[in-house]
Order: structure tokens, then sequence, then C-alpha cells
């Protein structure tokens, strides 16, 4: 699995592509910890086709709070690829050491301005 780090994210951003950061820990994972993006939890995201097929093109950002391999980034990898989306990588180092401890807690992840949460 491709993984991508914080500054590749702000780098992309900086460049104009587009970019879509998906958080896919449950409802109750992500209380006490927002770094941005879409809220979509891992098994609920085969469901959520239509509403994600405009992003096919972007790169999609998996985020979870581990640091690298979790199997909820894992599968929402292989979700995604099998509908599609060409540049799907997983946030290196995890939602905390990997976005919030170098970039802080004001910067949020990068998502169209459309906000959703499953």
């Amino acid at each position: 699995m491709k993984t991508i780090d914080f500054q590749e994210i702000l780098d992309a951003q900086a460049a104009g592509q587009q970019v879509l950061c998906i958080d896919v820990r449950e409802a109750y994972r992500r209380a006490s910890l927002d770094a941005g993006g879409w809220k979509i939890p891992y098994n609920r995201l085969g469901r959520q086709v239509e509403l994600l097929a405009p992003y096919r093109d972007w790169l999609t950002v998996i985020c979870c709070l581990r640091p690298t391999g979790s199997q909820r980034t894992a599968l929402a990898v292989e979700i995604l690829q099998k509908q599609g989306f060409a540049d799907v990588r997983e946030l290196k180092n995890g939602l905390y050491q990997g976005w919030i401890q170098q970039v802080g807690r004001q910067v949020k992840l990068p998502a169209p301005a459309q906000r959703v949460e499953i």
C-alpha cells in the first residue's frame, strides 16, 4: 500500500492538486481527535460509492489514528481501488504522529468544501 506524509499532502495542495482525505475511524474513536477531512468509517465506505464517485481522479488519502498498516486503512484502500480510484494512499504515521504533531491542531486535513460525516 502506498503511503503519503504530511509534507507531500501540503505540497500537492500547493501545486493545485485536488486532495480528499477520509478519516475511516468509527465515530466513537474519532470523538477525541478531529483532524479534518471527511469522516466515513471504513465499514461504511462501500455504501458511499455514489457520494465518492466525483472524486475518483483526486489524490485520496485514507487516515486512521494508528501509525501505518492499520486494518481499517487497508480495507478502505482496497474498497476505493475496486471503485476505480486511481491514487489512494495511507497517511504515513497516522493522524496524531503523522499530521497533528507535524502541522498542529489548527491545520485540518483537506477535503472538498462539502463536509461529510457518516
